[in-house]
C-alpha cells in the first residue's frame, strides 16, 4: 500500500496589476517606517486609489511626528493556516501630509484622526502560495 505525500505548495511572483487588485481588497495594512527608535510597524484601516495609499491618524501622534516626509513600507497580506495558501503584497514609497484631507477611509477608532496621511507608490511587488500537492510515492499525480 502506498502512502499519500504531499509536496510542499509554491511560491509564484503576483503582476502589479494583481497586487494592486488585492490591495483594493482589504481595509487594514501595515505601514512601516525607520525612525529614531528603530524600526516601526503599525496598523492601519487605509484605502488604496490611483496609485496612492491614504490613512488618517492623530495629528500628535507616532504616525504623524515620524513617518510624514519619509520612506515607508505597506504590507497587506492574507493567510489561510489550515490550507498553508495565502499572498502578501508590498507597496514601497514617500509617505506625506495631505494639504486638504481627502475623503479618504472612515477611522475605526475614537479621537480626532484629521490628519491625512498618503503614500505615493514607487513600487509593488507581491506573492502568491500555492496550495501543496497531494501525490502518491509512486510519483503520479
Amino acid at each position: 500500500m502506498q502512502v499519500p505525500e504531499e509536496r510542499p505548495g509554491r511560491i509564484v511572483e503576483l503582476s502589479s496589476d494583481e497586487c494592486w487588485d488585492l490591495l483594493h481588497s482589504r481595509a487594514v495594512g501595515r505601514v512601516a517606517w525607520s525612525g529614531a527608535n528603530g524600526t516601526v510597524i503599525i496598523p492601519v484601516n487605509f484605502v488604496a486609489r490611483e496609485g496612492l495609499i491614504l490613512f488618517r491618524t492623530t495629528p500628535y501622534s507616532m504616525l504623524a511626528r515620524d513617518c510624514a516626509e519619509r520612506e515607508v513600507s505597506f504590507e497587506v497580506d492574507d493567510l489561510d493556516e489550515d490550507e498553508h495558501t495565502g499572498w502578501s503584497v508590498l507597496a514601497r514609497g514617500r509617505c506625506t501630509r495631505e494639504e486638504r484631507s481627502s475623503d479618504g477611509p472612515a477611522p475605526w477608532v475614537t479621537g480626532p484622526r484629521v490628519l491625512g496621511l498618503k503614500v505615493e507608490v514607487s513600487s509593488v511587488s507581491g506573492r502568491r502560495v500555492l496550495p501543496p500537492v497531494s501525490r502518491s510515492a509512486g510519483g503520479s499525480t
